[in-house]
Formats: structure tokens, C-alpha cells, sequence
């Protein structure tokens, strides 16, 4: 794992190499289609009955605190509690993991960070939640690689400008056409390999946005 990261590190930086900032943006689709190949999807967004029973358990215990709170908290009551709130969030994890061990860190990340902003909206919805955790995966995935790696080449960027151009990638990565899919694998039609396929095809139309 660690050799295939430092061979990719070097790849990316090599395609970033000799260019002027100004054409960033041209080596947005390439950089991306290297950093969300197929086998580095599956590695981050780790097995597909990972994924399902995850999505599911936190499902499950997002319409409970909605109907009958927790620790005798309501929803709103905990939103305003960080302990009660840390205490739910723990305990959702720890429910995945007695029934499932999470091997990628990455999904694991997602998972507290969608589960958080999940606690701002009123009614849970499992379409769109799942749809932001894919995003979230695919977000850090591209964090992961270029933070570091563009700031080696142009030290004059700032990490937040990284950050808005990561973004912007997996802004125009994650459009209509994988939620699509991604509605579908909870609907259990298609694989989450489908889905999977799908975001490294749109790879093609990543783009870091003006800067």
C-alpha cells in the first residue's frame, strides 16, 4: 500500500511539473482519472455489504432519534448537546463495527463527517444521505492526494485554494449521473461496482475552477 501511494504521489507530480499554474486546469481530468481509478475506489469505499449495512444502521438510528430522541434528548435538544451528540454518533459507529469491521479510513471519515451534517436537517432521507457520503469518499480520496502534492510543486498556493479546487473537481465528478447510480444501488438494482464504474468515467470532466 505504502509503495503503491509514494508510486502515485510520484505520477501526480510529475504531471504537474514544468506546468505554469495558469494551465492547472488543463491536467485536471488526467490527474483525477489516476487518483479515482477503479482499484482505488474500491480500496476507500471498501466492501459493498460495508457500505449497505452502514448506510442502513445509520438509517435505522436517524428515524429513531427523529421519533424518540436518545439518552431522553430530543433531536434538537441533542443538537445543542456536543457530549450527547458525540455519545450518538459513537454509539452508531460502534454498532457498525460490532456487526462489520470498516477496513478504509477514508469511509470511516465520511462516515462522521456526513453523519454530523446530517444532524442539521430536519428529516433524514437515505437517497440523499447516501448520495453526500459518496461525495464526501470521493472528496477525500482527492484531498488525500493533491493537498500535499500540488503545494510541493507551487508553494505559492495556499491550502485553501487546494481545497476550493478539489472541490470543484468533485463537484463536476459527482453530478446527476452518479446519483443516479447511486439512488440505484440503494434501491438494490445495480452493484456498487456500477457505481464505482461510473465515478471513474466521470473523471473526464474534472475541473479546478477559476483560481
Amino acid at each position: 500500500m505504502g509503495t503503491s501511494k509514494r508510486k502515485l504521489s510520484n505520477e501526480i507530480k510529475k504531471l504537474l511539473k514544468d506546468k505554469p499554474l495558469s494551465n492547472l486546469n488543463d491536467t485536471a481530468p488526467e490527474l483525477t482519472k489516476k487518483i479515482l481509478s477503479k482499484k482505488i475506489l474500491n480500496e476507500n469505499f471498501d466492501q459493498e455489504d460495508i457500505i449497505d449495512n452502514s448506510i442502513k444502521i445509520i438509517t435505522n438510528q436517524f428515524l429513531s432519534l427523529s421519533s424518540s430522541g436518545f439518552k431522553g434528548k430530543t433531536k434538537k435538544e441533542l443538537i445543542n448537546d456536543p457530549i450527547t451528540q458525540q455519545e450518538f454518533l459513537e454509539m452508531i459507529l460502534d454498532l457498525i463495527e460490532n456487526s462489520i469491521v470498516i477496513e478504509s479510513k477514508i469511509l470511516e471519515k465520511a462516515l462522521k463527517i456526513v453523519m454530523c451534517k446530517f444532524l442539521e436537517v430536519d428529516e433524514f432521507d437515505v437517497y440523499s444521505f447516501a448520495q453526500i457520503l459518496f461525495y464526501e469518499i470521493v472528496f477525500q480520496i482527492l484531498l488525500g492526494e493533491l493537498n500535499d502534492n500540488i503545494k510541493d510543486i507551487f508553494e505559492e498556493i495556499e491550502y485553501d485554494l487546494i481545497q476550493n479546487m478539489v472541490r470543484n473537481a468533485t463537484n463536476q465528478v459527482m453530478n446527476v449521473a452518479v446519483y443516479e447510480k447511486v439512488n440505484l444501488f440503494i434501491e438494490r438494482k445495480i452493484s456498487l461496482n456500477e457505481v464505482l464504474d461510473e465515478i471513474a468515467k466521470q473523471t473526464s470532466n474534472a475541473s479546478f475552477g477559476e483560481f
